[in-house]
């Protein structure tokens, strides 16, 4: 009777742990967004930025240095006329952006980059951006195109095009210690199980 009494309590500790677990982890998905910005002097830039895909809002709106809201990582290359590379670095790493201008806002549904004002963070000399014209005038977001600097000259743009290209990589799962977890009290759920009846 012991025996009995203690596999129902195993199952049910195991079927509330499983369904504890599972309710943290459930829909957690990494999506990537591939940009790509060609100017019309010949200079560009490709980066990305990753966000969960099972809990991101429709727009995304992030700004500034410190925690983000939904974006969890954010990196980018410039690259001169000759296609060698002028800076490349992560603004935001783990979900929190070393970068005080960093200005990101990103429509989920229709894959458009809205507003950017990008760099690599920390010390920085080149950042592109569509809050500030070609002549280094700020402005707000779509009055102008998505301009190229060098922070060193920033009252006049290296470069300028109308509009950054956004590719939705698929979504990937994002890997989750839950299920190790489950495995793992399950594992010393039946080790102690196994010490009582024997």
């Amino acid at each position: 009777m012991v025996w009995n009494t203690n596999i129902g309590r195993l199952a049910r500790a195991t079927a509330v742990a499983a369904a504890a677990i599972a309710s943290t982890s459930a829909g957690a998905s990494a999506t990537t967004i591939d940009l790509s910005w060609s100017g019309v002097n010949g200079y560009s830039a490709i980066g990305s930025f990753t966000y969960d895909g099972a809990s991101a809002p429709t727009v995304i709106a992030e700004s500034g240095a410190g925690a983000t809201k939904t974006v969890q990582s954010f990196s980018i290359t410039f690259f001169d006329p000759a296609h060698t590379v002028l800076e490349s670095g992560s603004a935001v790493i783990a979900g929190v952006s070393s970068d005080r201008f960093f200005q990101l806002t990103f429509n989920t549904l229709t894959s458009v980059v809205s507003v950017l004002d990008g760099d690599i963070g920390g010390t920085y000399i080149y950042f592109l951006t569509d809050l500030r014209t070609p002549t280094g005038s700020v402005v707000l977001a779509g009055s102008t195109g998505f301009n190229f600097f060098d922070r060193r000259m920033a009252n006049a743009a290296l470069d300028t095009a109308t509009s950054i290209n956004a590719v939705v990589e698929a979504a990937q799962p994002v890997p989750e210690p839950a299920s190790v977890l489950l495995v793992t009290l399950a594992f010393m759920s039946l080790l102690a199980f196994k010490g009582q009846i024997g």
